[in-house]
C-alpha cells in the first residue's frame, strides 16, 4: 500500500530533484509552521505568474529567489515539502538540485504548483503557492 511518504518522494523525483533523505519535522520549524507563514496575512510575492499558461521560466525565477533567500546550500541541497495527502506528517525531504530539475512539475492534484523549500538551518523558506488567478513565489524569514 502506498504511503504519504511514497507519494511525496515520487512527486519530488518527478520534478528531477534528487532525494537524499526524509528528514521529518525535527528539528523545526515544521512543515505546518512553514505553510502557515506562507499563507499569512500581508504576505506579498516577490514574483507572480498566471495559473494557466507557459511555465517555462518558473524554475529560473524560483531558483533566483531561493538563492537570494539563502535557502539552497552551496552543495545544492535544501529541504522540501509539496502538497500531497499527508505530506505535513511526513515532514521535510532533503533534496539536491540536479541537471534538468524543474520545480514547475511539483503540482498538486488540481494542477497547481504548490511547494516550500526550506534552508537547512530552518531560518528561511522560499516556495510557490497558488492564489486566486496566479502562482506566487514567496520568500520569508522564519
Amino acid at each position: 500500500m502506498r504511503t504519504s511518504e511514497d507519494s511525496l518522494v515520487d512527486l519530488i523525483r518527478s520534478s528531477g530533484l534528487e532525494v537524499d533523505t526524509v528528514q521529518g519535522n525535527e528539528p523545526g520549524p515544521s512543515v505546518e509552521t512553514a505553510w502557515r507563514a506562507m499563507a499569512g496575512f500581508g504576505v506579498q510575492p516577490s514574483a507572480s505568474f498566471p495559473l494557466k499558461g507557459d511555465l517555462g521560466g518558473v524554475h529560473r525565477l524560483w531558483l533566483e529567489d531561493a538563492r537570494r533567500a539563502d535557502v539552497i546550500d552551496e552543495d545544492g541541497t535544501f529541504l522540501l515539502t509539496a502538497v500531497v495527502t499527508g505530506s505535513s506528517g511526513v515532514g521535510w525531504v532533503r533534496v539536491r538540485l540536479a541537471d534538468g530539475a524543474d520545480v514547475a512539475r511539483l503540482v498538486d492534484d488540481q494542477g497547481r504548483i504548490e511547494f516550500i523549500a526550506r534552508s537547512g538551518s530552518g531560518g528561511h523558506i522560499c516556495g510557490i503557492t497558488a492564489e486566486e488567478y496566479e502562482h506566487w513565489i514567496v520568500s520569508l524569514t522564519l
